[in-house]
């Protein structure tokens, strides 16, 4: 059988800031790999160095299949089981290859190659044995494992013959050329019974009662069937062993035998590929979603983080932008990468961490979304607010506030009118904690003075323009209070310099100024 990679979720954490709002993450807790231990992403083996060359033609020779099938069943060519399997190999070319099968017609050649690999070889259909080196040694056997022992001493016997794949299956198909115009037959070859040659031909259906001895596959197993093919085909064995892999969360392995799957095929251009690719990259995106630490799980509040989370976290994200260096960035990766940035910066928030966090957008923004550009920049804005900040009163938090909305930073993180927001978020805040003091206190004058500079630095604030006309209200009113007291106690000098020294501080009040010149003109002073 073949199976395909499948991602593991991916989403993102949230953070209770109201200023930062995600979806919440999902974090692995299978096993993962040792400690400090990273994936390659480069090939298992090198194509260049085994073959001689990166470019291997689209039809593979019988011997360019065997050893790449022995290669992508994790077999170097200079192990003891490659021998063996070459070994082997070799008596089957000089059987198909000899006198006796080169004179049938092309049909019967291709039956008679499937009958010898299991009068020798195949044994027992082992659903999970993708393994060609296995399949020598054991016998055992699966679609994928059966049908590139096929292809191979099919080739060698000097047919044409071409690798089909569904989502559940693989097989062979002989092309057996005929004299005329348009006349080529194609004969499928179902491999995983020695009487799989053209299903439903006379053969078949004279041998049911033998066919069922062995394994049949079911029919919808041969729905939407693709023709790929010769380098993609062999790279079949490896996709299922990655797909084992993924089970076990084992992507050491994984990955560079993955690699090694894109390396071979990357300049073909076909859906199949395609698939090898999505395949390919399921493996890097799955690895990162695997070692996303758990604290993520955590409501995200400043000085709740794990120390060391976001660390870890760095050291698998900085791995993923190599790997996107290395295989190109793809809008799957781009989704992934732009959760994976989301995530590390949301340890770092929890961590109060503004310079790795600094470090990881910059590292990374080139790879993620325009729309999570901006909201990456914003969060490790935030941080660092909060990191200056961090256990000062508000009265010492209001200068520096203010110098983040009156400088210009060198890496442009505050430059953006959604940071400027979030910056001014945070001033104001401070503001309305120093602003409640003078009212708790009852200094109106000195609460508006403040408000005062307030209002300079966050001139577009409703809540400081109301506070500074509340300031402004209660000190009037304070000063035609007392101007009252004074007078009603027939205290005139006291009471107009009450009104005069309030007229110095707010020049333009109308209420003080008609309270002198009424004042005034009832006891006859000009």
């Amino acid at each position: 059988m073949t199976v395909s990679a499948k991602p593991k979720k991916q989403t993102k954490s949230k953070t209770t800031t109201k200023q930062t709002q995600q979806s919440k993450t999902t974090a692995a807790t299978t096993t993962k790999p040792a400690e400090n231990q990273l994936p390659s992403y480069e090939p298992l083996f090198s194509i260049s160095q085994i073959f001689g060359t990166n470019a291997l033609g689209e039809t593979l020779t019988a011997q360019q299949v065997f050893e790449l099938a022995l290669l992508y069943s994790e077999c170097p060519l200079d192990s003891s089981e490659a021998a063996t399997a070459l070994k082997n190999f070799e008596s089957i070319k000089k059987e198909v290859s000899g006198n006796d099968y080169q004179k049938m017609s092309q049909e019967d050649r291709g039956r008679a190659v499937l009958k010898l690999l299991y009068r020798d070889y195949l044994k027992k259909y082992n659903k999970d044995q993708s393994r060609l080196n296995t399949a020598f040694l054991t016998g055992e056997y699966n679609c994928v494992s059966s049908a590139l022992m096929y292809m191979a001493a099919a080739k060698a016997a000097g047919l044409t013959v071409r690798g089909q794949k569904t989502p559940e299956h693989a097989f062979c198909t002989v092309y057996i050329e005929g004299s005329g115009k348009n006349s080529t037959k194609k004969i499928d070859v179902e491999t995983t019974n020695p009487y799989g040659f053209n299903p439903g031909s006379k053969e078949t259906i004279e041998n049911e009662d033998k066919i069922k001895r062995y394994y049949v596959v079911p029919k919808s197993n041969y729905a939407n069937r693709i023709e790929v093919s010769d380098k993609v085909f062999t790279t079949l064995i490896g996709g299922n062993l990655c797909a084992e892999y993924i089970t076990r969360n084992d992507y050491i392995k994984a990955i560079p035998l993955g690699a090694a799957r894109m390396s071979l095929v990357q300049s073909e251009k076909s859906n199949a590929v395609d698939l090898v690719r999505k395949e390919f990259e399921i493996l890097a995106t799955n690895y990162v979603s695997l070692n996303t630490p758990a604290s993520i799980k955590n409501a995200a509040t400043p000085g709740n983080g794990v120390s060391g989370s976001a660390q870890k976290m760095a050291v698998t994200v900085d791995w993923f932008v190599g790997f996107i260096k290395k295989w190109g960035l793809t809008t799957n990766l781009q989704s992934s990468m732009d959760i994976a940035l989301h995530n590390l910066l949301v340890l770092c928030y929890q961590e109060i961490n503004y310079e790795l966090a600094s470090d990881e957008y910059n590292k990374c923004s080139s790879y993620v979304s325009k729309n999570q550009k901006e909201k990456s920049r914003e969060l490790v804005a935030e941080i660092y607010i909060i990191d200056v900040t961090n256990g000062l009163d508000y009265q010492h938090q209001i200068p520096l506030l203010a110098k983040i909305l009156t400088e210009n930073d060198d890496e442009g993180i505050f430059s953006s009118a959604q940071v400027q927001q979030k910056a001014a978020n945070y001033l104001e805040r401070a503001w309305a904690e120093d602003l409640n003091g003078y009212i708790r206190r009852k200094e109106y004058e000195a609460g508006y003075e403040r408000a005062a500079l307030a209002a300079k630095q966050l001139p577009n604030s409703s809540m400081i323009q109301n506070a500074k006309t509340s300031f402004y209200s209660s000190a009037i009113a304070t000063v035609h209070n007392n101007f009252a007291t004074a007078a009603n106690k027939g205290d005139s000098k006291t009471a107009i310099k009450i009104l005069e020294d309030g007229l110095v501080k707010y020049p333009e009040d109308p209420t003080l100024k008609k309270d002198l010149q009424s004042y005034k003109k009832s006891k006859g002073i000009k």
